[in-house]
């Protein structure tokens, strides 16, 4: 979905350029990394979709994670928001590149822009991510919000949620698009913790109050939209 959304607001050359070095949409790939982050191949990647938040700020590149918070170390070379950045450098000069390096770095940030507008992706100290009871059933907070999609839109299409969904003015995909990878995930902050209070490890699903039920519906629909319009323009300013 977030994917389909990018490739609906693309500039001409970015799509131009986008088709050239994949070879397809960008919904296409947006699930590439995680069919390949446990390969040998790409075992590397496998701590690039997440991001960690200490003291109420991003957990700087170069200081290493609470294990309490990331159940592993965590290196400057694992923290998503870091490597978002690193390959961002590096597609400035996308023409000095093999095809296949920009294809890959570009399948990269396609699918972790949207971990980053994902609540199950962002982890923060004396916050745990915890299981609740769907319908008697175990789920885990970070699948409960990875699922979202199919969850609040069950038989829709990418199509049929982004052309239902409001569509954002010029000017308000233009606010919606300053600053940087890490000034999104501060910005999204507040939205990320309210989605712990909303929903309860103590308490069926099913049984929660219909405002929380509501409240999640549309800080995820409204994280997707969001996350859409930022990966294309991720992509408009790689390929300006």
């Amino acid at each position: 979905t977030i994917g389909h959304i990018a490739d609906q607001n693309l500039t001409p050359k970015a799509r131009k350029m986008c088709s050239h070095y994949l070879g397809h949409s960008l919904a296409y790939y947006a699930s590439w990394l995680d069919q390949w982050r446990y390969s040998p191949e790409y075992h590397h990647t496998a701590r690039w979709h997440a991001v960690g938040v200490k003291d109420g700020k991003l957990i700087p590149a170069e200081l290493v994670g609470d294990i309490s918070i990331f159940r592993a170390p965590l290196t400057p070379d694992e923290h998503g928001v870091a490597r978002m950045e690193q390959m961002l450098t590096a597609l400035k000069d996308y023409r000095n590149m093999t095809d296949s390096a920009v294809a890959v770095n570009l399948k990269c940030l396609i699918h972790m822009v949207g971990d980053m507008h994902c609540p199950g992706h962002v982890f923060y100290d004396g916050q745990k991510q915890f299981e609740f009871k769907e319908n008697g059933k175990n789920m885990r907070f970070h699948g409960y919000f990875d699922k979202a999609f199919p969850r609040f839109h069950k038989g829709k299409t990418a199509d049929q949620f982004y052309d239902g969904y409001r569509r954002l003015t010029k000017a308000e995909i233009e606010e919606l698009c300053k600053g940087d990878m890490e000034s999104w995930v501060r910005a999204a902050e507040p939205t990320f913790r309210e989605c712990y209070t909303l929903l309860s490890p103590t308490i069926d699903y099913k049984d929660l109050p219909e405002q929380n039920k509501t409240r999640i519906k549309e800080i995820a629909d409204r994280l997707m939209v969001e996350a859409g319009y930022r990966l294309a323009e991720v992509m408009n300013r790689i390929f300006k």
